[in-house]
């Protein structure tokens, strides 16, 4: 039986997402049990700023996370512009993998990553955003049994990502950010039996978990798809927009996002479409 603390605190935001970042590091208590760790997207070039702010903001340390760096109780480190924020071996991995949904770095690579590592161990927090970033991260967290806390949408200067989250991932607090330091705190102190975590492919889905919506075509996943090809539809508006403007980096952009968006929707609809043909007969236990 391998036993540790709820000592790993994985935070993500978008749109909003310094001032709510600011609100959520002036609750940490100084003697955070903790390491935390921090993704807000960001321009894919220049440096960002973000670990200023928070070191101004709150009694914790900040620091633009660096390949290698270790986990550290009571540290805050923030994800660089232009590169994911991995969790191997107890220490950070830096990744220059394809973005995602636009965006590197990504809130759900560090989230997934962070299941995958620590399981039960993870807490996951989620803030201000748009369309639906992080909400797959954090219900990786919760499928391995981390613990799910949500920025209160009604605070939230932009409240979609936290009512995403609450209407797909059960969460285990729903707060206001600068509410959440001694709540953290009281979870960072739990011991919890790591081996108990389920294993990494409860993060996929199967056939059996689709099979019940496929009459009327509802469910989270197909809701998935449906948001996706949402995407694809609003990126390609902001991309003819951004040409009408001559503003040829961001039609660019949101062409890459389109491009991205498309896939993820066409893959998922097809294993979807696969997993319904196959008709299974059983149930995951």
């Amino acid at each position: 039986m391998t036993v540790r603390s709820r000592d790993l605190i994985v935070v993500g935001a978008s749109a909003g997402g310094v001032q709510a970042l600011r609100d959520f590091v002036s609750g940490l208590p100084a003697d955070l049990p903790a390491a935390v760790l921090i993704v807000l997207h960001l321009p894919a070039h220049g440096t960002s700023a973000l670990p200023h702010i928070l070191k101004r903001s709150g009694p914790l340390p900040a620091t633009t996370a660096l390949n290698g760096d270790p986990l550290e109780h009571g540290r805050i480190l923030v994800a660089p512009s232009d590169r994911h924020i991995l969790i191997r071996g107890g220490r950070i991995t830096l990744s220059d993998g394809p973005t995602e949904n636009g965006h590197r770095p990504a809130v759900n690579a560090l989230f997934r990553s962070a299941a995958l590592s620590a399981g039960p161990a993870v807490t996951g927090v989620l803030l201000s955003g748009v369309l639906d970033d992080g909400v797959a991260g954090l219900a990786a967290i919760a499928a391995r049994g981390g613990t799910v806390v949500v920025q209160d949408p009604a605070e939230a200067i932009y409240p979609t990502v936290p009512e995403l989250a609450l209407r797909h991932v059960r969460a285990d607090y729903v707060l206001p950010a600068a509410d959440m330091g001694g709540v953290l705190r009281n979870i960072a102190l739990e011991q919890v039996d790591v081996d108990l975590a389920p294993p990494p492919d409860v993060l996929l889905p199967t056939p059996q978990e689709v099979v019940a919506s496929r009459s009327d075509g509802s469910g989270p996943l197909w809701d998935a798809v449906r948001l996706l090809d949402e995407r694809v539809l609003v990126a390609r508006r902001m991309a003819e927009l951004a040409m009408v403007q001559g503003t040829d980096e961001l039609v660019e952009r949101y062409r890459q996002e389109a491009d991205e968006a498309g896939r993820a929707a066409d893959a998922l609809r097809e294993y979807l479409t696969w997993a319904l043909a196959a008709e299974p007969t059983t149930t995951r236990p």
